[in-house]
């Protein structure tokens, strides 16, 4: 790897740039590599979000500069941004960008889900299915969101990541889109979007179908929360993600039909993974576990997209969660991956097999919800952050300052040896360093 290259991953390091879709994959790791092709993950196919679409528009320059900074330092001939075809104004925007940059260009998605799952994109753009349990860097391509590219791009010029740009909707009074510093609480963020309209509501992060459930409004906003999503607390969306793996489980067992209607619309199975759903619920159903199966052992190349259970399910079955569980079970259980096949191919019916989103959304039970949510720029500033100390993969960084020190905004705040798998952290305000723990940095405004 050239000078050049070494120079962005240890600047991308050193401003604590993490993969912005979810997973918070350092991103110093993910570009340190050799690839053929690097694309950006615009699908954004999680219903109600609307934050990649808005910033591809608002921050095309940037994103395409980060793009190319990417395919210099992996040595990528080729650069695709892959989006919506409705993403129009991005469209509009990111075509008059990469006008006249080298190897780079768009690939317009359909709206369906989960069209923004890494295995599923690299499919749709390159024909190239990535193996069970491997990454992107397999088949010669990486994959980073869009807000990734923004931020390597701002890590360039020295900039750390201190901000994160979120959809603020659902059972609010004014859905937004809005960048906020790292360490907000979620709460703020409701506030910001005018309140909650329900009394007694429930905060969902990054998606309906993949987040989380949060108990406690008052947490932290990280690099990685893509949304904030109020719901009543009694929505089904709510319930489906606060039940019991207890309940779960008795709930397979007494009413699961023994169908294969999961394995037909799962995107791993379509692509020809060694993976069948119902195999994982018919032996979930006679109980577990059940030593040496591969069947259910398969459960590991779940991408927990849920579009089993939600979507196809004639009795809403926690499938994809179950299917989490075991696979987060298997060491202690000592169960083998399931054997991997020698070559992988795609399914005749896959393109028939497409879940358009605005069905997705009706049958989730948030159409009242699915609205425009503008960005709206904001100089807002909280009173204090939080700002934890992990935000995604890897370890947690160390903190390197005290209770008492003043800091600036940028100024970093917690840090790692270079090499060490995880992210640094920096002020996202100016202020007194309030509270130091293991998990997190507490900063008071001045």
């Amino acid at each position: 790897m050239s000078a050049k290259a070494d120079n962005l991953v240890e600047k991308v390091r050193r401003a604590g740039v993490v993969g912005a879709g979810g997973a918070g994959f350092p991103t110093w790791k993910k570009i340190d590599a050799r690839v053929e092709t690097v694309i950006v993950n615009g699908a954004e196919c999680e219903p109600l979000l609307r934050n990649d679409q808005q910033v591809m528009a608002a921050r095309a320059s940037e994103m395409v500069r980060g793009l190319a900074l990417t395919m210099a330092a992996t040595g990528a001939s080729r650069g695709v941004i892959a989006l919506k075809k409705k993403y129009t104004t991005a469209i509009a925007a990111l075509e008059g960008e990469i006008a006249g940059e080298e190897g780079i260009s768009l690939h317009l998605l359909d709206s369906v889900y989960p069209a923004g799952d890494e295995f599923v994109l690299v499919y749709e753009v390159t024909g190239k299915v990535i193996p069970p349990g491997e990454i992107p860097l397999k088949v010669g391509v990486l994959v980073s969101n869009v807000e990734t590219f923004v931020n390597i791009s701002a890590a360039e010029r020295g900039e750390p990541v201190i901000t994160r740009c979120l959809t603020v909707t659902g059972a609010v009074r004014e859905a937004k889109t809005l960048f906020l510093p790292v360490g907000t609480t979620l709460e703020a963020a409701v506030n910001l979007a005018g309140g909650a309209t329900v009394e007694d509501w429930t905060i969902v992060t990054g998606g309906p179908m993949m987040g989380e459930a949060v108990a406690d409004p008052r947490v932290p906003l990280t690099k990685t929360t893509s949304a904030v999503i109020v719901l009543p607390s009694g929505h089904p969306v709510v319930t489906r993600k606060t039940a019991s793996l207890e309940f779960d489980i008795r709930i397979t067992q007494a009413i699961c039909c023994q169908c294969d209607y999961c394995t037909l619309v799962c995107p791993r199975a379509l692509l020809g993974h060694n993976f069948k759903p119902h195999i994982v619920m018919r032996q979930v159903a006679m109980g577990l576990p059940i030593p040496g199966s591969p069947g259910v052992s398969s459960a590991a190349q779940c991408c927990n997209c849920d579009l089993c259970g939600v979507y196809s399910c004639p009795m809403y079955l926690p499938i994809g969660r179950l299917n989490k569980q075991v696979a987060g079970r298997m060491k202690e259980w000592e169960w083998e991956p399931a054997p991997r096949l020698e070559s992988y191919r795609p399914s005749p019916l896959r393109e028939y097999s497409l879940i358009p989103v605005s069905r997705l959304t009706a049958r989730l039970g948030l159409e009242a919800y699915d609205r425009p949510a503008p960005l709206e720029e904001t100089d807002y500033s909280p009173p204090r952050v939080e700002i934890p100390l992990k935000q995604g993969i890897g370890r947690p960084a160390e903190p390197v300052v005290g209770e008492g020190d003043r800091v600036r905004k940028g100024q970093l705040i917690a840090d790692l040896e270079p090499g060490t798998m995880g992210a640094t952290s920096h002020a996202s305000i100016a202020g007194k360093i309030e509270k130091v723990t293991p998990e997190s940095i507490t900063i008071a405004a001045s």
